[in-house]
């Protein structure tokens, strides 16, 4: 079947869904638990197709609201992971390149995301791309899990969900200008405008940050870890009649950046005996904010997405979605891997995009389209859904050109790029057993079916900068370098099956078993003849119990969730360095299986007015089955799967008053804890990033004296702790480590004016 053919029989669109089983897409009408204030609040889901409260969604969600995310100590993912159980974000060569665990579950280079993050309910290319896409949101979703039986794009871990705010029918404005220590200086306008009201209404942002970074260069005196990002926004809501509604978005983010501030950190004797001695010990006495480099680092990224939602209701019962998107990725990077003077290993611009980003292919585009169908039946006890979803990425062969030098050898370039095309059909139904029974109502069944199917063409152009010399993988020269791998097909059929109880109007328990795929590929940097050209498709049974109350305890409202599970993976796809002739090569490989298990809970209460308290705690216990590397023998067999801390723990404390004229007081303290956990797969010395505890403070008044003008303080990392975030462990492989360094204590204010609303 073609792809237009495809796209055009498909009948229904919309990743969020109508069953209770499957993962909301919501809209936090109140602070709720994020943001540490009013526990008796509700905060408002559309997961089946009306709004509900989240303690009524029988799985594991988070959610983020608006306030928590406008307060300041929010600048990236890497921040979020500090408010929702379960969900890590680790860094290994660059800042903006977030790599999203939940569960233990992540992404692992070249292959497909188990974690996709969605910005307006579409794949967003990048992987999250840091703080400029978190500007006037409506909230940010984190779900547990396998998805796929009905969410977008296939994953084993789950998703994390940026959900933009809609225009209004109300005029408003808000202009906002913050500063803080290392020069940061923001900027954000955002308008919301009813041109023609109940049918016609227009939102338009843009937000600018700007901050030196912590990490210097000795030498040069170039700053590292910096922030210099734009992005805008526009949306356009059409509302014809009550029956018919369209939203157009589109959202572009420029970054521009120096780069992660990576140092030296280890050496192997075994590789270079005692030749890099003195510049480890000069790093080491330098300490993790200076650095010095043979060449100037940089961080560049251009994201733009378009997306259009449609919504057509044919009948009382019977709703028509759709959800067609269009993106744009452009990624630049120069690497400095070994972290030091050392003419070791960098990536090396060539004046066209290229790094390490993004599945080895930093310049894409990618379209994606949605048909769904939605209904209600048996006087609205049975909810169903019928879809199709289909993704195209495709590579762009002529801007993926990266230059690769290891210790004075002659320079190894490459381009590569993978197309991916992704189909698939699915249904899901949700049954209320009151349907048979007035007294069996609140008893719900779910059911759920999904087929997959990838097809992957990518191709590998690698030769290096010498006279005369052959390409890597054909008899011939450069330019004609380029091999076109034999396209691969990768197809799977996963399920959802779920039973839940309303046992009391403000209590829920629920029990789901899923079944996620992720997709194989193609070991791009592999010789094609090799035994390892290609990696075989990953897929996780899930199974989850929880339960999900909001009470009074004595007159202190009370709201809490629990979550156990267990992910049994089979051919868990990971990633393996070794050198290559005078290069090196990621060979992913498939581990046999995998054991993740562990519980989520998250707690609220109010014990007066205003004031709340909140606990989340993760515990994740994980364990490979047989692993062994098929390249170097290592045997990993039995250890922890990387980016699994066994604990997490978040305490929050908020209080929200009334000052009557002056305003609105807003009070707010967060504690995350996050215990070690192994980093890669690899036995390096330095391979475990130590827990660390980090606390954050914020503090305002709104609308003060009725004047329209907001006043935040914030300060992050308030003890100034110094907390490893990840690295390159290259030490049996390439003989070094490179350690990566969290912020510093971050302080600062934002003056907020708002116009109407």
């Amino acid at each position: 079947m073609s792809k237009h053919s495809f796209t055009r029989i498909m009948t229904a669109g919309f990743l969020a869904s109508v069953s209770p089983m499957a993962m909301p897409t919501a809209w936090a009408q109140q602070a709720g638990a994020a943001s540490g204030v009013d526990a008796n609040a509700d905060i408002i889901v559309t997961a089946r197709r009306e709004a509900e409260a989240i303690q009524r969604v029988p799985i594991s969600v988070t959610a983020i609201d608006d306030r928590t995310l406008n307060r300041g100590t929010i600048t990236g993912l890497k921040d979020i992971q500090y408010l929702s159980p379960s969900l890590s974000v680790s860094t290994n060569n660059t800042r903006n390149t977030d790599n999203l665990s939940l569960r233990g579950v992540g992404t692992t280079f070249g292959t497909d995301p188990a974690v996709v993050a969605y910005f307006a309910e579409v794949p967003l290319p990048g992987g999250g791309g840091g703080a400029g896409n978190l500007f006037d949101l409506a909230n940010v979703q984190v779900l547990n899990g396998p998805q796929g039986t009905l969410f977008g794009r296939n994953t084993t871990g789950g998703a994390v969900l940026f959900e933009p705010k809609r225009p209004t029918d109300q005029f408003e404005a808000r202009l906002m200008v913050g500063y803080g220590n290392h020069d940061n200086f923001e900027q954000q306008a955002i308008v919301n405008v009813p041109l023609v009201p109940g049918v016609l209404a227009v939102r338009a942002g843009i937000s600018h940050r700007r901050r030196d970074g912590y990490t210097k260069d000795v030498v040069t005196g170039r700053d590292y870890d910096n922030i210099n990002y734009t992005a805008g926004r526009l949306s356009i809501l059409f509302t014809p009649s009550d029956a018919v509604e369209n939203l157009t978005t589109l959202n572009f983010m420029h970054r521009n950046e120096h780069g992660a501030g990576g140092q030296l950190h280890l050496v192997n004797p075994g590789f270079y005996g005692t030749a890099f001695d003195d510049i480890v010990a000069q790093q080491a006495s330098w300490g993790p904010r200076r650095v010095a480099y043979d060449g100037a680092q940089i961080d560049k990224q251009k994201i733009f997405l378009v997306t259009n939602r449609s919504r057509i209701d044919l009948a009382p019962n019977v709703t028509l979605k759709n959800i067609i998107s269009y993106a744009t990725y452009r990624n630049t990077a120069l690497i400095d891997v070994d972290g030091s003077t050392i003419a070791g290993i960098s990536y090396i611009p060539t004046g066209q995009p290229g790094g390490l980003q993004n599945n080895g292919t930093p310049a894409f585009n990618q379209f994606t389209e949605e048909l769904q169908l939605t209904g209600k039946a048996i006087d609205k006890m049975l909810d169903w859904t019928v879809g199709a979803y289909f993704q195209h990425n495709r590579p762009k062969a002529n801007l993926t050109l990266q230059q690769l030098a290891i210790f004075g050898a002659p320079p190894a370039y490459s381009s590569q790029g993978d197309d991916l095309v992704s189909k698939a059909v699915y249904a899901q139904a949700t049954l209320d057993f009151g349907a048979f029974d007035p007294a069996l109502t609140g008893l719900k069944a779910t059911g759920g079916i999904r087929h997959t199917r990838d097809r992957r063409k990518d191709y590998a152009d690698r030769y290096f900068d010498v006279p005369g010399q052959p390409c890597e993988y054909l008899p011939t020269s450069a330019p004609n370098c380029r091999y076109d791998f034999a396209p691969q097909v990768f197809k799977a059929t996963t399920w959802t099956l779920g039973l839940s109880y309303q046992a009391t109007q403000s209590t829920m328990v629920y029990a789901t078993a899923r079944r996620g795929f992720k997709s194989g590929g193609i070991n791009l940097p592999a010789p094609p003849s090799d035994l390892y050209s290609s990696f075989a498709p990953e897929t996780v049974d899930d199974i989850e119990i929880g339960a999900k109350t909001k009470t009074m305890i004595g007159t202190m409202p009370f709201s809490a969730s629990v979550a156990l599970f267990r992910d049994k993976f089979k051919d868990i796809q990971r990633a393996l360095l070794f050198p290559s002739g005078s290069s090196f090569a990621l060979y992913l490989v498939n581990a046999s299986t995998a054991t993740i298990k562990g519980f989520e809970a998250q707690f609220t209460i109010e014990p007066a007015r205003g004031f709340s308290l909140g606990a989340r705690h993760s515990y994740l216990k994980s364990k490979y089955g047989t692993f062994v590397d098929p390249l170097s023998g290592t045997s990993y067999t039995g250890l922890p799967l990387p980016y699994t801390p066994k604990h997490k723990l978040t305490l929050i404390a908020g209080y929200n008053g009334d000052l009557g004229e002056a305003g609105q007081l807003d009070l707010n303290a967060t504690y995350a804890y996050q215990s070690s956990f192994r980093n890669l797969d690899a036995l390096d010395p330095d391979i475990v990033i130590k827990g660390y505890g980090l606390l954050s403070l914020s503090a305002g008044i709104n609308n003060i004296a009725q004047s329209g003008f907001d006043l935040s303080l914030y300060a992050s990392n308030v003890t100034n702790k110094l907390y490893r975030v990840g690295g390159g462990n290259y030490y049996y492989s390439l003989g070094f480590t490179t350690s990566l360094y969290g912020e510093p204590r971050m302080v600062g204010a934002r003056l907020t004016y708002h116009i109407g609303g």
